[in-house]
């Protein structure tokens, strides 16, 4: 299944490739793309994998999180791996 997630706290391209790398690690995925502009990951998985163990490989890898609608930030883009 192909499903497209909206990325919180990217903020560089070493952000995206630290959260490509991460999403890519969880077990049951098989493909992902992840862009700054809109920050976003496509991502072909099982149907097992949940946003619960998507999250936490963003979470281990530094400040990123799978996003709302409307992500929510009390400050100015904080990078998430390198930026802060």
């Amino acid at each position: 299944m192909k499903q497209k997630f909206k990325i919180n706290g990217m903020s560089c391209g070493s952000c995206r490739q630290t959260v490509e790398k991460a999403l890519q690690g969880v077990e049951g995925v098989t493909s992902v793309q992840v862009s700054m502009s809109p920050p976003e990951a496509i991502i072909e998985k099982a149907d097992s994998v949940t946003i619960k163990q998507l999250n936490s490989a963003l979470s281990k890898a530094g400040d990123y999180s799978i996003g709302e609608d409307e992500p929510t930030t009390s400050s100015k883009n904080k990078g998430g791996c390198c930026c802060g």
